[in-house]
């Protein structure tokens, strides 16, 4: 018998925890694409009403005891559900996301026209709301990296991430691989598995979108980014980047030196800052115009565009500082990845998401 005529199509699979401010808005999205019976969610040890939540927009509700982390919890709900066995495909989404009408036929034309079926992933448009300068920030960022690296990416078949609010697999794909959970990027880590392992191919599909909720303060801005990084430097370690001879170990090379050069400018300006102003003035005009010209000013335009936001334009300043920090925190990060790596507390990194303005921890 065919499995794939056996198998009802999609299965939603979120993990959940104290995730009652944002939980409601993503189920009610998430049931605009299934059905109830095809909607899952694992609470991970809450404390708070997500159980009950939850169980108004679905039956399957999986709940643990304790809080597990993400990647446990993604696993445990893959496997209680059954889901390989029963779905073609499995889409993970985050707690905190909001998925376009559209997203799940827009990633699913992409595995219908791949006949020979090596299409193992299919990523969709990750995009943020500007509601204040760090998410108007973010929602440039994310414009940028993936109008540019993300379509790169795919075509070099070096995709670095497939997000976790905003990718599709093949269910099969857990019948021989899971979620790693000893990084805090399970999203980045499942990512470089699939490369290593060369189990298929992973594709961009922009036109599939979802909106996900972005940092409102400083503090919590720098807690994420912080461990973004650390999850990058431990994914590097942990899969021998840049030994691998893939075309992944070619795309983080550039991406680290890029990184690491613009951290170390960054170092270095803001210790002769003083100096140069006062002296060297030009020093800064000439590339400062030059990256406001050809780069930041055309990106900011389009992504005002893009997403009908005009107020974007009020915020520009802010982007130079926070690109500035950005570049300092990545340089930090390069030197706890030399120095702290193979001690406990690199890997017990907590993972955290923003919730209008406060942190929580997560998984």
């Amino acid at each position: 018998m065919n499995r794939k005529t056996t198998l009802k199509q999609i299965a939603i699979l979120v993990p959940a925890h104290n995730e009652e401010v944002v939980l409601s808005r993503t189920l009610e999205s998430a049931l605009k694409l299934v059905a109830k019976r095809d909607l899952y969610v694992v609470n991970d040890g809450s404390t708070d009403k997500t159980a009950s939540i939850a169980r108004r927009f679905t039956n399957n509700v999986l709940t643990l005891k304790t809080s597990q982390g993400k990647a446990v919890a993604l696993n445990n709900g893959i496997a209680h559900f059954k889901l390989v066995s029963k779905y073609q495909f499995i889409f993970p989404v985050d707690a905190d996301t909001k998925i376009s009408s559209d997203f799940t036929n827009k990633a699913l034309k992409v595995f219908e026209a791949d006949s020979k079926q090596k299409i193992v992933c299919v990523i969709g448009k990750v995009t943020g709301e500007s509601n204040n300068w760090l998410t108007s920030y973010r929602m440039w960022e994310y414009e940028v990296s993936q109008l540019i690296h993300k379509a790169a990416q795919e075509k070099e078949q070096a995709i670095i991430v497939c997000p976790g609010c905003a990718s599709v697999y093949r269910s099969s794909l857990f019948s021989k691989i899971k979620f790693s959970s000893d990084t805090v990027v399970e999203d980045m880590d499942l990512t470089f598995l699939i490369h290593r392992k060369k189990i298929g191919k992973i594709a961009f599909a922009p036109q599939a979108k979802v909106v996900t909720q972005d940092p409102y303060t400083l503090k919590d801005y720098l807690k994420q980014v912080r461990r973004w990084y650390k999850g990058y430097w431990q994914c590097l370690k942990k899969y021998s980047i840049p030994w691998g001879k893939q075309a992944l170990d070619f795309e983080l090379s550039l991406l680290t030196i890029e990184g690491l050069a613009g951290g170390l400018m960054a170092g270095l300006l803001l210790l002769s800052f003083p100096f140069i102003a006062l002296k060297h003035s030009s020093f800064f005009i000439v590339p400062f115009f030059m990256d406001f010209v050809l780069f930041f000013f055309p990106t900011v335009f389009l992504t005002m565009f893009v997403h009908s936001s005009p107020k974007i334009l009020k915020y520009l300043p802010t982007f130079y500082f926070l690109r500035f920090i950005n570049s300092l925190v990545f340089l930090y990060s390069f030197f706890e990845y030399l120095f702290v790596l193979n001690k406990a507390n690199w890997t017990s990194v907590s993972r955290y998401k923003i919730r209008g303005g406060r942190l929580c921890t997560a998984h």
